[in-house]
């Protein structure tokens, strides 16, 4: 089976249409934009909830080195009682 694509084409397309979308996509590209112009102003609730968040990730690396370097070293020690009651709660969920 072939397709013959010489006669392939929207015959039901109204011509007004097509050029009214035409000029409808380029009306913003013809803008001209200084460059630097865009600028991001952020509240200060977002700025202390990011100050918070870099906190967080900070203390989390800060743990991470901590248990890593003592498991390296052979001295982590983990609590049986921390791990049975760990193991208990995960099975309750």
């Amino acid at each position: 089976m072939s397709i013959d694509r010489v006669n392939i084409g929207n015959q039901g397309i109204d011509r007004s249409q097509t050029a009214q979308t035409d000029s409808t996509r380029s009306a913003g590209k013809d803008r001209q934009v200084p460059a630097g112009s865009d600028s991001v102003a952020l509240s200060s609730k977002a700025n202390e909830l990011n100050r918070l968040a870099n906190g967080i990730e900070q203390s989390r690396a800060q743990r991470f080195e901590e248990i890593r370097a003592a498991l390296e070293a052979g001295t982590y020690q983990v609590s049986a009682e921390d791990l049975a009651q760990k193991l208990i709660d995960s099975n309750l969920k």
